[in-house]
């Protein structure tokens, strides 16, 4: 048989290469459609350099007068979930000014022309309101009550998708069903997989219509060359094409169980971690004595398979509290949290904080929706797994927690020993 493999590759890189040229006609600092183009792909590193970015004092400046229009509002939305900086307390404060004025306005006026029937507004406002919910709150929840209207009308089945994601970013998801088999528009059918993969709130009628929605769009991208598209409808069909082509080969549908049984899989991989005994003239030992370079081991293990794998992933700011996780999938929705426990009572301690960290770590910090725990056990206090691997579990947006214990052939960690000061 012949292999094809190379063909379809150069093919499918050919495609790439003329949907990055329609998003670099939008790639300007503060154009609507290029930043919603970068929302849709994550800030995913391209063939070009990302320069929407409205979040820098010139522009600010230079577009004040624009700042209250309803387009204004959507940018500074993009700019602060995207690209905050300095003049993030900026940007609030000029929405702070605008939004009350936008919710006064009907936003279902007879001529059809609003901002709900924008795509780039539509989600710009999402990540706007967001953004002040602490300080204001009925701003978020004012279009949440847009978005759930029953005047609320799609004229197209791409702006359809858009507006659901909007839902769920506000909070306001509403189930959207999708029957696959009607659709053929190759960007409305990338759209599905762009919110299959930020959102749960898209239900398809059965598991391998995730599969065979990625074959069609694969066939699309190869097989059909399309006329010039806009940067956003460009952006889904680029999602699409990032997602298929870091697919394993065995099977195209990378989830988040791929990397619990890749965490899993961490104890037989250290019958190969070398600490040579004194019999060898010039014995190797790799230390393992922090959590520090438990990371190290497990981006060694997760890189390969996950090229988005992201290390100390920092997110939004919740309160007066700043969060950072260990590593985040954004592909996945997932953050993975790691723990070195080096004593039995750790594990009590680690629970609590996770309980605690859990609504910081997934509170508006698209695109990661759920929590996957790491925790390497120096003193191999097996007893206490079970019991803290079941409380976690418990806990809904966890989705899997691998406790590894030190191999054998590594000794105990020594530490010197604290002297107490007598005063």
């Amino acid at each position: 048989m012949p292999n094809t493999t190379g063909p379809m590759n150069h093919l499918l890189a050919a495609q790439v290469t003329d949907l990055e040229q329609a998003i670099l006609g939008a790639n300007r600092p503060g154009n609507l459609d290029g930043l919603l183009a970068h929302h849709v792909l994550g800030g995913r590193r391209m063939g070009f350099t990302w320069n929407v970015d409205p979040m820098t004092p010139a522009w600010l400046q230079e577009n004040r007068g624009r700042l209250g229009q309803t387009t204004g509002l959507a940018i500074l939305g993009f700019g602060l979930a995207g690209f905050p900086s300095r003049t993030s307390q900026t940007g609030r404060e000029h929405l702070a000014d605008g939004l009350p004025r936008l919710m006064r306005k009907e936003p279902f006026p007879a001529d059809g022309v609003t901002f709900v029937n924008d795509p780039g507004q539509i989600v710009g406002l999402a990540l706007a309101v967001n953004s002040i919910r602490d300080t204001m709150p009925e701003a978020r929840t004012w279009l949440a009550e847009v978005l759930s209207a029953p005047r609320i009308g799609p004229t197209t089945s791409t702006l359809s998708l858009f507006q659901q994601h909007a839902r769920h970013l506000v909070g306001a998801a509403v189930e959207l069903r999708a029957a696959l088999s009607t659709v053929e528009d190759p960007v409305e059918l990338a759209g599905l997989h762009w919110l299959a993969a930020s959102a749960d709130d898209i239900t398809l009628d059965t598991p391998d219509e995730l599969r065979d929605l990625r074959s069609r769009l694969l066939s699309s991208l190869v097989l059909h060359r399309r006329e010039q598209v806009s940067a956003p409808r460009a952006a889904l069909l680029l999602s699409a094409a990032a997602h298929i082509i870091t697919a394993s080969v065995d099977d195209l549908i990378l989830s988040r169980s791929h990397v619990g049984v890749l965490l899993g899989r961490f104890e037989d991989a250290m019958r190969q971690w070398r600490y040579d005994d004194d019999s060898l003239q010039d014995p190797i030992r790799w230390r393992i004595e922090n959590e520090r370079e438990i990371q190290n081991i497990l981006w060694l293990i997760l890189r390969p398979v996950f090229d988005d794998l992201v290390d100390e992933e920092t997110l939004r700011k919740l309160g007066h509290s700043t969060y950072r996780a260990d590593f985040g999938i954004p592909s996945l929705g997932l953050l993975i949290e790691v723990k070195y426990a080096r004593k039995a009572a750790d594990f009590k301690t680690y629970e609590k904080e996770i309980f605690q960290d859990l609504q910081g770590y997934l509170t508006d910090n698209e695109p990661y929706r759920k929590l996957a725990v790491f925790i390497y056990d120096e003193s191999a206090s097996v007893q206490e797994h079970g019991t803290t691997r079941n409380a976690l579990l418990k806990m809904p947006d966890i989705t899997d927690v691998v406790i590894v214990s030190r191999p054998s052939q590594l000794p105990v960690p020594e530490r010197p020993v604290r002297r107490s000061r007598r005063t």
